[in-house]
């Protein structure tokens, strides 16, 4: 580390990390690339607008990438609220006019998982998930076409709102976390030939689960929406306070995705005040830097909540589209994903007993691989597959309306 002046004894976290980027002759552009955090973002740290980052190994991340030592580590971290490092093994070294502890930074290396790194590298992606949504934009197929009217009406502000139709099990959870992922997914992790380009860099995301209890409270759910997108959060979060916040501070367009709104819509805690709000963000404020995007069973004109009166909140959405099931291309392309290629036999058997049912098509592709795998008679495979379809006979039915 370079020679450095001496520091307030209570500097804030602000003062430090400038202090330190300072030091080290990072620029905060370069510092901003090297955690994967937005420049803006960065900018609030330093500004002191955030007085504490959400992670407390960001600032691990900030100390690691600075090259800090563990002394300079633990007042970075004790200014922004956190706990600080266990001291390592030390030795006084004299610099300039103060003697500093001085003591090797471990190596953080970078991971999105709490596992340990062996166990994230030893872990494989199934090629065919059933029950869970798809999270992976590797592993989500198809959709082309509701995907380019999205992604066209998100390309011009004000942002409009869209509304996603389609029965239990259609894929529009999936769908929604394909969107907020695309866009920052480097190409080397999509599949040949899979887009990232539907727009440019630079929007955020917020992803709400209405069948998470904690998103049905309107402080916990408008704390969330402010912690996702890196703005101040005040003390405390109510409506009046979240409206000023956002009116202040959001400069970046932002796409709210509602999943499950009629979880929401039924919550009592989610008042027609609280569903105003939304309608005005919507509408009148931030510019039309704000878009929402929402799922459910019914078109919003069709919803009620329980005392019958509709949501002032839906009358918004302009854009309504249906997810209904694969094209027989699209289908096709989730089929030859497997890691072992199927007989034609069984892909035509698949495509006929799934009706090209995304939830249809990935049982019966795991029922398939899965008997290769264990030299399965074909009959029994078959037999057993048709019967784990039994719980969503409803989507061939649906198709049939």
């Amino acid at each position: 580390m370079l020679n450095t002046q001496i520091l307030p004894t209570q500097a804030t976290f602000a003062q430090l990390l400038q202090h330190y980027l300072q030091d080290s002759q990072i620029s905060c552009r370069q510092l901003a690339k090297e955690l994967s955090l937005r420049p803006e973002t960065l900018q609030r740290w330093l500004s002191g607008e955030v007085q504490r980052p959400r992670q407390r190994r960001d600032v691990l991340r900030c100390a690691t990438y600075l090259s800090l030592t563990q002394v300079e580590c633990n007042d970075l971290l004790t200014a922004a609220g956190f706990a600080p490092e266990p001291l390592l093994s030390t030795h006084s070294v004299l610099s300039s006019s103060k003697t500093r502890v001085v003591t090797t930074m471990p190596v953080l290396p970078p991971t999105t998982s709490g596992l340990p790194i062996h166990l994230v590298d030893g872990i494989h992606r199934s090629p065919f998930v059933i029950g869970p949504p798809i999270t992976e934009p590797r592993q989500f197929f198809g959709r082309d076409y509701i995907l380019k009217r999205i992604f066209d009406v998100w390309k011009y502000v004000p942002l409009q709102h869209i509304a996603i139709v389609g029965p239990k099990r259609s894929g529009k959870t999936s769908l929604l976390h394909y969107l907020r992922k695309i866009i920052d997914t480097p190409i080397e992790k999509l599949r040949p030939q899979q887009r990232n380009d539907w727009l440019t860099v630079g929007y955020q995301w917020v992803f709400i689960d209405f069948q998470d209890p904690r998103m049905c409270q309107p402080e916990s759910l408008l704390r969330h929406i402010l912690v996702e997108l890196d703005l101040p959060v005040p003390e405390p979060c109510g409506l009046s306070e979240f409206m000023e916040i956002v009116d202040r501070y959001l400069e970046i367009p932002t796409l709210i995705l509602l999943d499950e709104i009629t979880a929401g819509l039924s919550s009592p805690y989610l008042d027609e005040a609280f569903w105003w709000v939304l309608r005005v963000l919507g509408s009148n404020h931030a510019q039309g830097k704000i878009g929402f995007v929402l799922t459910t069973h019914q078109p919003p004109e069709e919803i009620m909540v329980n005392d019958n009166k509709p949501s002032p909140f839906l009358n918004i959405f302009g854009h309504v589209l249906n997810l209904g099931k694969f094209t027989e291309a699209e289908a096709r392309a989730l089929i030859h994903s497997s890691p072992i290629p199927f007989a034609a036999e069984d892909e035509a058997w698949i495509l006929e007993h799934s009706k090209a049912w995304p939830a249809l098509v990935q049982i019966l592709c795991h029922s398939c691989l899965t008997a290769l795998e264990e030299q399965t008679p074909r009959e029994h495979w078959r037999k057993q597959a048709l019967r784990r379809m039994l719980p969503y006979q409803y989507l061939l039915d649906y198709d049939e309306e």
